[in-house]
Formats: C-alpha cells, sequence, structure tokens
C-alpha cells in the first residue's frame, strides 16, 4: 500500500512471479485493472491469518479466492487458530 499506484499498476503489467500485497490492494487491482488476473497463480500465501481475519478482510479474501484456478494451492500461515479462522479455513475459501 505505500507505493503509488501507477508503480503498482506498472509492476503488476509486467506479470511478476510474486506477487506481496495486502488483501485490500490487491482486491483493489483485480478490480480496476481490466487484464490482470490470477489464473496462473500456483500458490497463494496468507500470511498472519488470524489477523487478516480479525481485521475483517475476508470478504476481500473470498473476492481473491474467487479469481483463483482450482490448481491453486492455499496457505494460510498464523501463530493461533481463533474460531474464525477455523470457520474460514473449513469454507476451504469458499467464494460463496
Amino acid at each position: 500500500g505505500g507505493e503509488s499506484m501507477e508503480k503498482q499498476f506498472d509492476a503488476l503489467a509486467s506479470k511478476p512471479d510474486v506477487i506481496v500485497a495486502t488483501p485490500g490492494r490487491l482486491a483493489h487491482h483485480l478490480s480496476e485493472i481490466p487484464d490482470f488476473d490470477l489464473k496462473s497463480c500456483l500458490m497463494c500465501v496468507l500470511d498472519e491469518a488470524d489477523r487478516l481475519i480479525e481485521m475483517g478482510f475476508a470478504v476481500q479474501l473470498r473476492e481473491i479466492a474467487s479469481t483463483l484456478p482450482d490448481y491453486c494451492q492455499k496457505v494460510l500461515l498464523s501463530a493461533t487458530m481463533p474460531k474464525g479462522l477455523i470457520e474460514f479455513t473449513k469454507s476451504g475459501f469458499a467464494t460463496d
């Protein structure tokens, strides 16, 4: 989120192998950049997943998950397993 949007648009246009982003910013880019997608994503890693859920990012995470291919491996990293994260995990990143 600290970089300018233009710099981020340019970086994403170069089709990077790795993207590190906050859920809100990644969801924003997916909705705003017509030719940007995650269709070739092989792995999606959520670090501090417990905090992401506690901070209310479940909607954005589901939006992101809806753009991932079926073969994409989804990894959640968390030091704790609060009820909200357990429910989110059981949903399998369900996109409703």
